[in-house]
């Protein structure tokens, strides 16, 4: 696997087949936040990307989100998704910290992780390092 070459692309989160992936034996999902799960610098997380996640939750996966935002507490955004799946903040992507202190609060190991992000040096570069499933996607749009 070439460091900067994702597993395989995906237009955006909507989508990854995550069926494929649940038959695959994959049971983590780390997503990025921005750029992917909303835009950059977004304030608040929009409900339908919310809805989403506990969706793949009640599907039996195991979810939670990266990213390198330095804010935390103060993150209305950040704070919302703390709610229902753990968040990783100012993960040093590509660094390895990150992605284990998160694969460490799932419960999973890399085997069964996919990382799904839209950027090569940080999101998908960090996921190869570690043999994580990695997924680029486009940057986020519009969601469905």
């Amino acid at each position: 696997m070439w460091p900067l070459r994702p597993t395989e692309k995906a237009a955006s989160i909507h989508d990854v087949d995550y069926a494929r992936l649940r038959a695959a034996g994959k049971r983590a999902l780390l997503f990025v936040l921005d750029n992917t799960l909303g835009s950059r610098g977004m304030e608040y997380l929009p409900e339908p990307i919310l809805g989403f996640l506990l969706t793949l939750k009640q599907q039996g996966f195991r979810v939670g989100v990266l990213t390198n935002r330095r804010r935390n507490a103060e993150d209305p955004a950040v704070r919302t998704l703390r709610e229902h799946v753990p968040v990783v903040h100012a993960a040093g992507k590509p660094a390895r910290r990150g992605f284990l202190e998160l694969l460490d609060a799932l419960g999973a190991s890399p085997e069964i992780a996919v990382m799904i992000g839209d950027r090569l040096l940080t999101d998908v570069l960090g996921a190869n390092r570690l043999g994580i499933h990695s997924i680029r996607v486009r940057q986020h749009r519009t969601h469905r």
